[in-house]
């Protein structure tokens, strides 16, 4: 992937909870002003995460211009983001809830560079990509009218889940976590809400261990994680158990900061076939390292 434009969204939890400054734009009414928040928000960013720049499928991100190591990456691949097609936002207010449902659609190219032992020369093929991903919100009014977002906070989000729009044969059906902060955890359903106190927290450097349980189809899943100095961007490959299940291990970003873990599963012929199409199931899931929480 490339750099995510990740702007820490702790700014956004700050502002609504102890912000008092006058709405800026007092005319705006409430669907707007959800809006106005979610367009700006992290929590809402569904247009970075799964971009990225063709690394080998290995999860090797050690590749420079004009030079690969020819005799141990044999594939490498990548997305590139074109276009991103104006998000479809649906808000229901009833009282002092609003319920928001955010979806976007994501186009672009799955990008190959394989190496072809017969001609002896790197090969690149261009796959189109089209995806859709989708997250829900709860909104409280919390305060005035004349307040920021008109007195709207967020209190309750729910991951997000993206899928390919050409073919999706590919399916995650659960995630287990197994660390310290979390011994035994699963999450089955991307989009179930939880409160913003209750987003998955873990220690800085803590070791955490993956099982993703999938629908059996062939397939290749990888971790992608993000840092905030180069390379960015970590691409971690799980490996292959029986069946349908996949495990990894990954450890915690050891600087405190609001992140984001992409679970990417793939085809194995939109890797490895020329022909085949993107076909693509991705779980995103926001979480805290544990000093941001802890004063």
């Amino acid at each position: 992937m490339k750099r995510l434009h990740f702007i820490l969204f702790l700014t956004v939890l700050i502002a609504l909870t102890g912000c008092s400054k006058k709405s800026e734009n007092p005319q705006l009414t409430d669907e707007e002003a959800i809006q106005e928040f979610a367009s700006g928000s992290d929590w809402f960013k569904l247009t970075n995460h799964f971009e990225g720049e063709a690394v080998s499928d290995s999860g090797d991100t050690s590749t420079t211009a004009g030079k690969v190591l020819c005799d141990t990456l044999t594939v490498l691949w990548g997305r590139k983001i074109t276009g991103h097609p104006d998000p479809q936002v649906t808000i229901e207010i009833t009282g002092d809830s609003a319920f928001v449902s955010w979806t976007i659609n994501t186009v672009g190219y799955f990008h190959i560079v394989k190496w072809v032992s017969d001609s002896g020369r790197w090969v690149h093929i261009k796959k189109p990509l089209s995806e859709t991903a989708n997250l829900y919100a709860i909104f409280k009014r919390r305060g005035e009218v004349n307040l920021p977002h008109r007195g709207w906070e967020l209190t309750k989000i729910s991951g997000a889940e993206g899928v390919s729009d050409s073919v999706c044969t590919v399916e995650i059906l659960s995630v287990n976590i197994q660390s310290e902060s979390y011994p035994d955890t699963t999450i089955t359903n991307p989009l179930e809400l939880f409160d913003i106190e209750d987003v998955l927290t873990f220690e800085t450097g803590e070791e955490v261990t993956l099982t993703v349980e999938t629908n059996g189809v062939p397939a290749k899943l990888f971790l992608h994680i993000f840092t905030h100095h180069w390379p960015w961007h970590f691409r971690i490959p799980f490996q292959k158990e029986e069946g349908g299940t996949f495990i990894g291990t990954w450890r915690v970003q050891r600087i405190p900061a609001v992140r984001f873990a992409v679970f990417d599963l793939l085809h194995h012929d939109t890797i490895y076939d020329d022909n085949y199409p993107y076909d693509f199931n991705g779980w995103l899931f926001p979480y805290l390292t544990q000093s941001l929480v802890s004063n």
